[in-house]
């Protein structure tokens, strides 16, 4: 097998039917780098293990961890076993076990780290469907990813996990995510940007399955989030 360019982590937990939809569409990309998906069971009862196993692709690797994490981390501790036990591409990328990637999202993303080397990290906009029907979701208030700005993601998050692709020495420099951090990826995207800038690309890449609830509620459920749990600062970080 190639040696990997790309390292895609997958937390997941019972959701081994969910879970095909996005091994497929990491297998459907076209013109990509050479790839490896690295799947961490959160100490997860199901099949998830049979599910990958039954693709026969040695690209796929699943590992389960033996206890399961605090509710707080919800996929930290997973992912970072992903990136530091397993992984051995010098790029991750991200995707939740029951989400997508578009099919050219790693051929878009790797044109353009290579004609920007300068960046360690690069994020693309997501496209947001109903869960249960599948239908678009249009203003989602949260995650419509923009331009770079320091000072933006000081106030709130605009990148997608699962739209983003950053080098392995950067999470080496920063360390891993924090799985006592509620917003565990903000934290993380706050932490990388103290000393680099990240790179837009201006595409919906990657899909994202969420609950199409009322513009209102989700601001209201969102902010209730917030206010449990706190959001630091950037400088804080």
């Amino acid at each position: 097998m190639q040696a990997p360019t790309v390292s895609i982590i997958t937390s997941t937990y019972n959701r081994s039917g969910l879970l095909r939809r996005a091994i497929d569409s990491v297998r459907a990309q076209r013109d990509a780098p050479p790839w490896e998906m690295c799947i961490v069971g959160d100490c997860t009862p199901d099949d998830t293990d049979a599910v990958v196993a039954s693709y026969g692709d040695p690209r796929l690797r699943f590992f389960n961890l033996p206890e399961k994490s605090p509710p707080i981390a919800h996929g930290a501790i997973a992912k970072n076993h992903g990136i530091f036990q397993m992984s051995r591409a010098p790029w991750i990328a991200y995707l939740d076990d029951d989400d997508e990637y578009h099919p050219d999202f790693l051929r878009t993303m790797f044109d353009a780290i290579a004609a920007n080397p300068e960046y360690s990290l690069v994020y693309c906009r997501a496209e947001y469907r109903d869960k249960d029907t599948g239908r678009r979701i249009w203003g989602n208030p949260f995650h419509g990813a923009l331009e770079f700005s320091r000072e933006r993601l000081s106030r709130y998050n605009f990148l997608v996990s699962n739209g983003v692709v950053h080098s392995r020495v950067l999470i080496d420099e920063t360390g891993g995510w924090n799985p006592g951090d509620y917003f565990d990826d903000y934290d993380l995207w706050k932490r990388m940007a103290v000393h680099h800038d990240f790179l837009f690309v201006n595409r919906p890449l990657c899909v994202v399955y969420t609950k199409a609830d009322p513009f209102f509620k989700r601001l209201f459920t969102k902010g209730l989030k917030i206010l449990l749990h706190g959001r630091r600062l950037a400088d804080q970080g």
